[in-house]
């Protein structure tokens, strides 16, 4: 009992939203027009009527212009000749569904009058006309000229057209005027029935009703109710048969949907519930036929209440919620539909039988919002399940996290400790590999410090052998002095010769240019004693104190200058330097790259040979390749070249530090060091760094 009552709660909630919903979306216009679709739909799901037997239709159409010969307008003594005929062959009511509100000629017009007035049974139609302004809506009733106005009855035609151009609806009274086909009921009910005949019953209509707009029941599509042409009517005798319009209405009108000549008459057709079916209008005459029968048979449309509409609803959509709330959402859906069909043969037979027209769509509506609100439903109470079992899951996630996480603590504990051992174990690494790299940069240095001793040692065995031969030449200039010195000091005068024979004896000339050339040399030894001295202190840069904006084609420079013992004679340096912005770096460490790569290349190279260096830059970065054609790597090496203590060289001939040192230094820099070589053939490292370090290197 519990479960059953927990879904029928929902069940009745779902219900009522349903219901709500309908009701509210019904009264907008879009949804009021798809109900109007509804209407439309009954009606074809009906299908025709049989024609009415009191009713029968002269239309004014293009065989009856052809036949007459004439251009509308019609002479008015025409409309008068069918009068008196259809007067004759015993029609009870004459309906003139055509404005006459323009005189013609007189003596047409007192002819036509003459005839209603025999007659008197005629129906004259007026008409309104709205003006629309912005400010104001004015109606304006169109009548027929007083003369006819007299002679005959008037009403209007009275017709709605919906939004979606389709007539629906009509009024048989107006405060002012009753309608045209309420005057034709009324003398069709007044005028006396002949010998024999029955005498039709009275339909019932209350002022009220009839003062409001009426779904008219249509009967049928276009051409239902009984229809002859004009021209066959003015010769009944000959085009039809005996007694066609005998104790009937007869109502005449246009009956033509489209006409080339402006002049000539315009068709006055109306959309009707028929028409999305068959694709074509119908004539105003006809609509009016479809009214006159609709008040004779005393039966129009019957729209439910919006009281009646909820009873109809309510009882619907409680027992489909209740039916839905039981299914499975795909048994649900097949269940939906048919309950939509369900209603839809229970609306077709209603409206057939009764012409009793049900909410077609609201129902179809109510339905589909009932089965989506199932589905809300249903989708919210998983949510909430799920977000149950979820909060169960956290639950017991929660308690085998606080055990999982004690086990861990134990084990952050014995990590910690082995996390100190290994720190220990590297620092002691570290250390190792401090020593490793001072003594590399010892060997380096011993190396250097060798080269800078040959380099030094020639300029100033210069010196001190210039020294001795300064020294002698002294001497000997000191002799040619003293010789002119003694000659002085004797009586004046031999000859400039004998003094020029003295200076060339004395060699004078030739010591002052020996002396001259001694001083040149001392000179040209000391300026190379100064560049060695600078090309050390631009390799080492012993006096950066941190980042700063270098040449790297300074740097290359002096450390080939360094390196000069290694491969002077032998080795042929091929330059070419591209554009190179400074780049920010540590002068020094760059240095000791280039260092270990040409130190490397020279090596490599056994005897004769050739070095390239290029440079160039690309953007942001610059790109510095050396290239030997030595002997070249193997390429099982190539992928170990930059590991710590590999080498290829003989032992006791290198550390394997060199490289890994380099490649440590670039990285630093933020920049890449790349090596392609083949055996016989060389080997070729490209350097590649920013202008500009971001962030600084580490």
């Amino acid at each position: 009992m519990p479960k059953r009552s927990a879904a029928l709660l929902p069940a009745t909630l779902v219900a009522a939203a349903a219901l709500g919903l309908t009701l509210l979306l019904a009264n907008l216009s879009l949804f009021a027009l798809l109900e109007l679709k509804g209407l439309d739909l009954l009606f074809t799901l009906r299908g025709p009527l049989s024609p009415p037997e009191e009713i029968i239709i002269v239309a004014i159409d293009e065989p009856s212009m052809a036949e007459i010969e004439r251009q509308w307008p019609w002479p008015r003594s025409l409309h008068a000749r069918l009068t008196r005929q259809l007067h004759q062959a015993g029609a009870k009511v004459i309906g003139f569904d055509i404005l006459f509100a323009e005189p013609s000629t007189p003596a047409e017009d007192q002819e036509f009058a003459s005839a209603l007035r025999d007659v008197g049974n005629a129906v004259l139609v007026s008409a309104l006309s709205v003006v629309e302004d912005p400010l104001f809506r004015h109606t304006v009733r169109i009548d027929p000229i007083p003369m006819l106005r007299d002679a005959a009855a008037v009403g209007g035609p009275f017709i709605s057209i919906d939004a979606d151009g389709i007539v629906r609806r009509a009024r048989l009274l107006a405060p002012d005027l009753p309608s045209f086909a309420l005057q034709v009921v009324r003398r069709y009910l007044e005028s006396p029935t002949p010998a024999g005949g029955t005498v039709p019953e009275r339909p019932r209509f209350a002022q009220k009703e009839l003062l409001r707009d009426l779904l008219i029941d249509y009967r049928g599509p276009p051409n239902t109710i009984k229809t002859v042409s004009y021209y066959q009517a003015l010769d009944a005798e000959r085009f039809l048969p005996p007694g066609i319009f005998a104790g009937r209405i007869v109502l005449i009108g246009r009956a033509l949907e489209a006409l080339p000549e402006p002049q000539r008459l315009v068709g006055d057709t109306y959309l009707t519930p028929f028409s999305w079916n068959t694709g074509t209008p119908s004539a105003g005459i006809e609509i009016q036929a479809t009214l006159i029968d609709n008040l004779l048979k005393g039966r129009f449309v019957t729209e439910p209440s919006p009281s009646g509409k909820l009873i109809v609803l309510l009882p619907l959509i409680l027992a489909a919620s209740l039916l839905i709330a039981r299914l499975q959402p795909i048994i649900a859906l097949i269940a939906t539909a048919a309950l939509i069909g369900l209603s839809l043969a229970v609306a077709t037979v209603a409206f057939t039988t009764m012409a009793l027209w049900l909410p077609l769509f609201s129902l179809i509506l109510g339905l589909v919002l009932v089965y989506g609100g199932h589905l809300l439903v249903r989708a919210v109470m998983a949510e909430r399940e799920r977000h149950r079992l979820l909060e169960e899951t956290n639950r017991d996630l929660e308690a085998k996290i606080a055990a999982r996480t004690q086990e861990l603590s134990i084990a952050n504990q014995e990590l910690q400790q082995r996390h100190q051992q290994l720190e220990a174990a590297y620092q002691e690494l570290a250390r190792a590999q401090d020593q490793l790299i001072h003594s590399e940069k010892m060997a380096s240095l011993g190396l250097l410090v060798a080269g800078v001793a040959h380099e030094l040692n020639n300029p100033i065995s210069y010196v001190r052998s210039n020294l001795d031969f300064i020294e002698d030449h002294t001497e000997r200039l000191a002799g040619i002095i003293e010789t002119y010195a003694a000659d002085a000091d004797r009586p004046a005068a031999p000859s400039q010769r004998r003094g020029d024979a003295r200076k060339q004896a004395a060699g004078y000339d030739a010591t002052l240019k020996t002396l001259r050339e001694l001083i040149a040399s001392c000179r040209e030894g000391t300026e190379r004693v100064k560049k060695i001295v600078l090309d050390l202190r631009v390799f080492s840069r012993t006096d950066d104190v941190g980042l700063v904006f270098a040449d790297l084609h300074e740097g290359i420079e002096s450390t080939l200058n360094i390196l000069l013992r290694q491969y002077q004679d032998r080795v042929t340096i091929h330059r070419d330097y591209g554009y190179l912005p400074p780049v920010e770096c540590y002068p020094g460490q760059i240095n000791q790259v280039f260092m270990n790569l040409l130190q490397n290349a020279a090596q490599a190279i056994p005897r004769q040979g050739d070095l390239w260096i290029r440079t160039e830059a690309d953007g942001d970065r610059t790109r510095v390749r050396i290239k030997d054609n030595g002997a070249g790597i193997a390429e099982e090496h190539l992928q170990r070249l930059f590991d710590p203590f590999f080498t290829t060289k003989a032992v006791g001939a290198g550390t394997g530090l060199g490289l890994s040192i380099s490649y440590g230094i670039i990285k630093k820099h933020g920049g890449t060091i790349q090596v392609a070589s083949k055996i016989n053939e060389g080997t070729e490292f490209t350097i590649e760094l920013p202008v500009r370090l971001r962030g600084g290197a580490t």
